[in-house]
């Protein structure tokens, strides 16, 4: 065997060798996580069964996760890590893979319940459901975004039915994740907007002017306008409001 092909089997066997050995921590690095608003007590194990305990996403509790690198992925230099926690009860656990292509930062099909009630405060909101939701952000900006979304409120407001909540789909405008979101009837409506550094601004408007509303909803920090009565809210994901 000429003595270069050697050179190149042995390169081979310690890139494969030095694969299988991988830390999972090393590889959340190159995902791009580390960059991110993600953080966890402890990641453990390696890039194919690791472990990772108390894992945050901004303000969001994923609670602790399996995980795992995708191999076929990294053939093409591409890093693809798959985060589970199986549901149980009272939990819908979670599913998604987060990943990183070049400049770009890979969401794909996310799927779990995440509270929301102290991140959007004053905002009457529970919880915000997602089915599938795919995201990408390069420089700071969404790329593309497709997904069900679904937030539930938590408010008792006389002549609204929000119990099957908010409903839309994730998209892209102008650079900043947008989730257009309306209740069953069309009467109520609740705009929110994520842009890369992690600003956020939700706006809930709800039309009609049922007579309960004037003395209550003001004092759940909403406001009149024209058709109904809105409430608006900002913030920074990861920071307490």
């Amino acid at each position: 065997m000429p003595r270069v092909l050697i050179y190149i089997v042995i390169v081979i066997g310690l890139i494969l060798l030095a694969l299988v050995f991988m830390p999972l921590k090393l590889a959340v690095s190159m995902a791009g996580l580390e960059g991110s608003k993600f953080s966890a007590r402890e990641i453990s194990g390696s890039i194919w069964n690791g472990r990772i305990e108390q894992a945050q996403l901004g303000a969001f509790a994923l609670g602790d996760l399996d995980a795992g690198v995708q191999f076929f992925p990294l053939l093409t230099g591409k890093i693809k890590l798959d985060l589970e926690r199986p549901a149980a009860a009272g939990d819908a656990g979670f599913t998604a893979t987060i990943g990183k292509q070049g400049s770009a930062l890979l969401v794909e099909d996310a799927t779990t319940v995440l509270r929301v009630g102290e991140t959007l405060a004053p905002l009457p909101a529970s919880d915000i459901a997602l089915d599938n939701v795919s995201v990408a952000f390069a420089g700071g900006r969404c790329q593309s975004a497709s997904g069900k979304v679904r937030l539930s409120l938590d408010a008792n407001i006389p002549g609204l039915d929000l119990k099957q909540g908010l409903l839309g789909n994730a998209m892209c405008e102008d650079g900043v994740l947008v989730l257009p979101l309306t209740s069953g009837s069309g009467m109520e409506e609740l705009t929110m907007k994520l842009e890369g550094n992690g600003f956020y601004t939700a706006r809930l408007f709800l039309n009609g002017n049922d007579r309960a509303w004037t003395l209550l909803l003001p004092t759940l920090g909403f406001r009149k306008v024209p058709s109904g009565y809105a409430i608006k809210v900002a913030g920074q994901l990861g920071q307490k409001r």
